[in-house]
């Protein structure tokens, strides 16, 4: 009697995440690395993420973005995000490591481009980073 408890409660388990799954694409935002390339995805956990930490963005179009310190759209390999401003708190390393491409950073660090190949630790401290310079005041 308890295997036929089971099996109902296993289904239905299954039944609720399937339901469920497109409503937790939310998750990316935190983690994981699934997003790999693909712009669009990308974008919109960079998108969720700038507005969990309360930074106002403004949709520009489907595959473009824009917020007080930069702007990010999509691309055929990635999301490419310009930021803006006086002492950017970043140096050149940071935007050459692993989930990032074609990083720059101007010499008077006033400016970055960076394309964001995955949705990692690594890009959610480096957004959180310049979010936290510039909600401090520059």
């Amino acid at each position: 009697m308890a295997m036929s408890d089971e099996a109902p409660k296993q289904r239905d388990l299954d039944h609720l995440m399937e339901q469920n799954s497109t409503e937790l694409d939310f998750l990316s935002a935190y983690g994981g690395t699934s997003l790999q390339g693909d712009g669009a995805p990308l974008l919109a956990a960079l998108t969720r993420f700038l507005k969990a930490g309360n930074v106002a963005v403004t949709t520009d179009s489907s595959d473009a973005i824009s917020f007080p310190f930069g702007t990010a759209c999509v691309m055929e390999h990635g999301c490419k995000v310009t930021l803006k401003g006086d002492n950017l708190p970043l140096v050149p390393s940071d935007v050459h490591q692993a989930g990032f491409a074609h990083g720059s950073l101007s010499k008077t660090r006033n400016q970055c481009e960076v394309v964001l190949i995955e949705w990692g630790f690594e890009q959610r401290r480096f957004i959180e980073r310049v979010s936290e310079h510039f909600s401090h005041g520059e």
